[in-house]
């Protein structure tokens, strides 16, 4: 590691460090008391004033990747640490989770003796900060948790744990989505290990549920580390959550009881991996449905946004934009009338034309027969032979469920082609600029429109077409765009474009599944009628 590592140094030549966030010796910074602590682990002493116990070295950043103009979190350790090779075995593996629930591992490595990783940075405030106004309503607090539990049960059936849970490891974005932090990564900083899955998972397990706990108490009964107030015990016993606050459910604090070992008469048995906690509180009556987002986290104060974030994973919220107005039921009412006066003109007009205008609701085809106008212009079918999915690097990752692109040419509208689920949105400040499909044609043809039909809610593409297939968006010129209010929209043009090649790319996703996610259920190509 550098002599002296301060802000503007650069990793690598990609990775300026902009600010330090949290670690060793930074107990004044102003973001200090929302980081993790790392260095008050209860079996590692390491108050102001003590030298740092091994593996706590680890220091966090805010940082900017200059190849692909992005914010990041960096996380640095002397590479002569004794837990360093720990660290990075633990984020490499952590890496190939593609769990959107926690924050993705970007990259990991050693270089001129400094173990780095990198981590994504998203807009959100932690649990900490949730809580300081007291604890969550019942029904929010069985929603996160469900969230964090299947979150960290979809860690260990692929083999990782988290193993450090904590409060300020929660993360809620400004659209409501948990996410989790430092998935093995803070556990190898520590040292710390599990002999055998089942420990692993008893110990997520109980973080999970002190999460739990910590929401209904805003008490935190976890042996990790964290800045909320400590959960209260009754000589060496945890008192339950209905001991400490008045009105939790019944059925909640039961669960609780059951995952963290509280003695007493309680319902069920022992609650020993994420799953099982899952499976309890869906069992509960506590609270609404449960849906995959939470309710958003009210945005930070004009005059002071900087969010109290964890080190190296959050960023400050945006400017939410000025107050929307709001409609007067009086000017609704005047609206309603200005619209039917409106209809009724134009349906006179209409049946004026119709009936003594001359005019025709229809073409006459050449057997004599009316033919639809719109039928008469949709033109000739054109047979696409092959598609494939279009993710261009480097914001996309050249794959975009490529195995199941087929099925938005199949002419069955019951089947479609999904994007993946992203945390955020498209757009020149989202995570990348679009996704879409290429479609082969088999040869060049005129092309003289698109239908594309999409499931989910309003989608906006575009379509571009090229003579040869192309690697980035640049190489397809473009033919038209939409924005699909309804599920099928048809994109043409006056004067065909000739092409082998044709793009759909959508350039914003409705929401889903906590996320946002785009279905595409059929594309169909015409060229010009004969």
């Amino acid at each position: 590691m550098p002599d002296v590592v301060e802000p503007g140094t650069r990793l690598v030549e990609r990775y300026r460090l902009d600010e330090r966030l949290g670690g060793p010796d930074h107990a004044d910074h102003p973001d200090h008391a929302a980081a993790p602590d790392h260095s008050a682990a209860p079996d590692h002493s390491a108050a102001p004033g003590h030298s740092a116990a091994p593996g706590e070295t680890m220091t966090y950043w805010r940082a900017h990747d200059e190849l692909l103009e992005r914010p990041v979190g960096i996380c640095l350790l002397r590479a002569g640490d004794v837990h360093a090779g720990q660290v990075l075995r633990a984020a490499r593996k952590a890496a190939v989770l593609t769990d959107s629930r926690f924050l993705r591992v970007l990259d990991a490595s050693e270089v001129d003796g400094v173990v780095y990783v990198v981590s994504e940075w998203v807009s959100a405030t932690h649990l900490v900060d949730l809580l300081s106004d007291g604890p969550l309503p019942p029904e929010d607090a069985r929603a996160l948790t469900i969230e964090v539990a299947g979150a960290l049960a979809a860690a260990h059936e692929a083999g990782l744990a988290h193993l450090c849970l904590a409060p300020e490891h929660v993360l809620r974005t400004a659209h409501g989505q948990v996410k989790l932090a430092g998935l093995g990564v803070d556990a190898a900083a520590r040292g710390i290990a599990a002999a055998v899955p089942a420990e692993a998972a008893a110990r997520d397990t109980q973080a999970a549920a002190g999460l739990l706990y910590a929401c209904l108490t805003a008490r935190w009964p976890g042996s990790s580390a964290s800045t909320l107030p400590a959960a209260p015990h009754d000589g060496v016993d945890l008192v339950r959550p209905r001991q400490v606050r008045a009105g939790v459910p019944d059925d909640l604090d039961n669960v609780v009881c059951r995952a963290l070992g509280v003695p007493g008469r309680h319902g069920g048995g022992p609650l020993r991996t994420p799953g099982e906690l899952v499976a309890a509180l869906g069992e509960t009556s506590s609270g609404r449905t449960v849906t995959a987002r939470l309710p958003a986290a009210a945005p930070a104060a004009r005059d002071d946004r900087r969010a109290v974030t964890s080190p190296a994973y959050v960023s400050v919220y945006d400017d939410q934009g000025p107050p929307r107005r709001r409609f007067r039921p009086v000017t609704a009412l005047w609206l309603l009338v200005a619209v039917m006066l409106l209809a009724g003109l134009v349906l006179a007009v209409a049946q004026l034309l119709g009936n003594g205008g001359g005019g025709t609701d229809a073409a006459q085809g050449p057997d004599g027969t009316k033919e639809s106008p719109s039928a008469a212009a949709d033109g000739q079918p054109v047979t696409v032979t092959a598609t494939t999915t279009f993710d261009p690097l480097p914001d996309g990752t050249g794959e975009e469920n490529s195995d199941r692109a087929a099925l938005a040419v199949d002419g069955d509208a019951d089947t479609a082609w999904p994007t993946k689920t992203y945390d955020d949105p498209f757009g020149p400040a989202g995570i990348k600029d679009g996704v879409g499909l290429v479609l082969d044609l088999g040869e060049a043809r005129d092309v003289a429109g698109v239908t594309v039909t999409v499931e989910g809610g309003a989608t906006d593409l575009e379509v571009r077409v090229a003579q040869n297939e192309g690697s980035a968006l640049r190489d397809y010129a473009p033919f038209g765009a939409a924005a699909t209010a309804d599920p099928r929209v048809e994109v043409r043009s006056d004067k065909p474009v000739r092409g082998r090649y044709v793009l759909v790319w959508l350039t914003s996703l409705p929401a889903a599944d906590g996320g946002y996610r785009g279905e595409v259920s059929e594309v169909t190509v015409s060229s010009p009628p004969r």
